[in-house]
């Protein structure tokens, strides 16, 4: 049995959300929220290839340095836990050194998408607020003036 839509044709325009759920700022015709899975897209790629291109290799050359620099007797290894706490601090800062390598990239990839949304009231040109002049945004615009004057 196929299952048959009873909404009809839902592809026709953007979801918008209830009047009573919009905030003041909405604006109808805008199309930011179509590119949220974009944007969420390259949070996510950013994610996994800072962590296996930067973070890990970072973290596990700290480690090796650090434990061969215990082993060679340039630093002292704790006498109840050893080479450990060394070599675990070690990690923790290369992957940390490894993430916050990667910024530079990742801010690439969003600024570049940036470049692709010009005019579609995205980036630091956009002022939050509805550019274009429609009817229903008129009237938001009126009924806060009105309720904060």
């Amino acid at each position: 049995m196929a299952s048959v839509s009873t909404h009809g044709n839902q592809d026709k325009g953007p979801h918008l959300p209830p009047l009573s759920k919009q905030s003041l700022l909405f604006c109808p015709k805008s199309k930011l929220h179509i590119h949220r899975g974009e944007i969420s897209k390259i949070i996510r790629e950013c994610q996994e290839e800072s962590f296996w291109k930067r973070a890990l290799p970072f973290s596990l050359v700290s480690m090796l340095v650090t434990q061969g620099l215990v082993y060679q007797g340039y630093l002292a290894a704790n006498p109840r836990f050893g080479s450990l706490p060394k070599v675990a601090l070690a990690g923790i800062l290369g992957f940390g050194l490894g993430k916050a390598s990667y910024i530079g990239a990742c801010q690439s990839k969003f600024h570049s998408f940036e470049d692709q949304l010009r005019g579609a009231g995205f980036g630091p040109g956009h002022n939050r607020h509805c550019l274009l002049t429609c009817e229903e945004c008129k009237i938001k615009h009126a009924l806060v003036k009105v309720l904060f004057l």
